[in-house]
């Protein structure tokens, strides 16, 4: 794979968006948007494609064209207005049109990366409906993200099948890019990461840290404002992201622990029910049996005279 640093990465660029008379114009597969300078629209729409070892960043800009790139292998990232995306090896991206995001690479870093921009045009002519209207829903979320099975295999089959260059009009030749890119994109939805599933995976640690906490702080007492402030969350994003991980509220999680608690000191010691539900957690002793009584279906009375009376059974059983 060829490396492109510095003037080599800016002709690739030329090549890419075209100059004329000293300014950029389009590239052939869509328009480029730099606040800084003055580019004119090209009509003229095709696949544009090329494989390269990059370490210079580029600056920031947008376009018309879906932006699909794959990563196999090096360090760096793309950079959008409120998300970074680190370059993974296995790792596909699908920036959508009329995003601002740039390329970032600190000193000594490059990737190896094949980047393919299509326009809505081709889409439209060349992809399925399904397809088509999978590009068309990135728009509400600027860009997505796919890990690939470590071992590569999947795109060291297809993207060599997709050239380098742009300005092919042989239509046996386009049928099998586009059927690659097709490939591609399901394999890319396929492994998807969702925003929901990316929140979930940015968050858990913090939930499993602050599992961690209430399950030795659950004699006292302790509240979601607390564990909002101790652990940098805000009530509203920790109560989403509670549930989001635990199936409960950060009370429904509480007391069900505590009483799960309680259930195993009832089983196991002799303490009275008043101490159980102390030790629990629970200052409130009606407090403690109504929500023992949701859990179990039983009032903690019951639940040691039924569970101790089957252990005694069973013992009574293994004797004879």
């Amino acid at each position: 794979m060829r490396r492109l640093h510095g003037l080599q990465w800016q002709c690739i660029r030329l090549a890419q968006y075209g100059m004329r008379d000293g300014e950029y114009i389009s590239p052939p597969c869509g328009s480029l948007v730099e606040s800084s300078q003055a580019y004119v629209r090209s009509d003229t729409n095709m696949l544009w494609s090329v494989s390269a070892r990059i370490g210079e960043a580029t600056p920031w800009h947008a376009h018309d064209v879906y932006e699909f790139v794959c990563c196999l292998g090096g360090v760096g990232r793309l950079e959008l207005d409120r998300q970074q995306i680190d370059f993974v090896r296995g790792r596909s991206i699908i920036v959508a049109p009329g995003v601002r995001h740039r390329y970032y690479f600190a000193p000594g870093d490059e990737a190896d990366l094949k980047m393919v921009c299509m326009n809505a045009e081709d889409v439209a002519s060349f992809l399925s409906p399904a397809h088509a209207a999978s590009l068309a829903s990135l728009s509400a979320e600027a860009a997505s993200v796919a890990d690939h099975p470590v071992d590569g295999a999947e795109l060291r089959a297809l993207l060599p099948l997709i050239p380098d260059g742009f300005g092919i009009n042989e239509m046996p030749e386009l049928r099998v890019i586009w059927g690659a890119i097709s490939v591609l994109l399901a394999l890319h939805g396929k492994h998807c990461e969702t925003p929901d599933a990316r929140s979930r995976r940015r968050h858990a640690a913090k939930i499993a840290e602050i599992r961690a906490w209430i399950e030795a702080s659950l004699d006292e007492d302790i509240g979601l404002d607390q564990a909002a402030s101790r652990f940098g969350l805000s009530r509203s994003l920790l109560t989403r992201e509670f549930r989001r991980h635990t199936g409960k509220s950060f009370v429904d999680y509480c007391n069900t622990r505590r009483v799960e608690r309680a259930a195993l000191k009832l089983v196991s010691g002799a303490k009275s029910i008043t101490e159980v539900a102390l030790e629990s957690g629970f200052a409130n002793l009606s407090h403690f049996h109504r929500q023992f009584k949701n859990h179990y279906g039983l009032t903690p009375a019951s639940f040691r005279r039924q569970i101790t009376g089957m252990a005694e059974a069973e013992t009574l059983e293994q004797a004879a």
